[in-house]
């Protein structure tokens, strides 16, 4: 059995699916798989009937690839408040909202693109916005 504790969590181990290897370092360790194993791992975080840890919360917000900031307005608070959330664990309705966005992430297309677009915002600033109107209403424009 493998203990793996690079995902963040203390209480990952692993039967199989690696193999281990001496480099001039010391020990070390290829896992097949990864996104396979990670989705493995929070699939069985949303499923467990205890409450969330803080840092599941964290291995499961990195895994929706969200911010701290992005994850807080998606659940409507501040990105201290997340934070809080993985240093001390979470309010039971985070623990409860934050199994459903991430349950829609994996099992619903719709919820994934709304977390995609949410995260790729992270990466980016729009300044503003430029609209023109059609025959079909109003839309976003690319500026002039």
């Amino acid at each position: 059995m493998y203990h793996y504790t690079s995902c963040g969590l203390p209480n990952i181990y692993l039967k199989n699916g690696f193999k281990e290897y001496e480099t001039p370092y010391g020990k070390g360790v290829a896992i097949e798989d990864v996104p396979g194993l990670h989705k493995a791992i929070a699939m069985a975080i949303i499923e467990s009937p205890s409450k969330l840890t803080g840092k599941e919360i964290k291995f499961l917000r990195k895994e929706l690839n969200l911010s701290q900031k992005r994850l807080g307005l998606l659940l409507g608070v501040e990105d201290q408040t997340v934070a809080r959330w993985e240093k001390e664990g979470p309010t039971s309705m985070a623990d409860r909202f934050v199994r459903v966005v991430a349950m829609g992430h994996y099992e619903d297309d719709d919820v994934k693109v709304l977390i995609e677009k949410l995260a790729e915002l992270d990466r980016k600033d729009h300044e503003s916005f430029c609209f023109e109107e059609s025959d079909h209403g109003w839309k976003e424009a690319i500026a002039a």
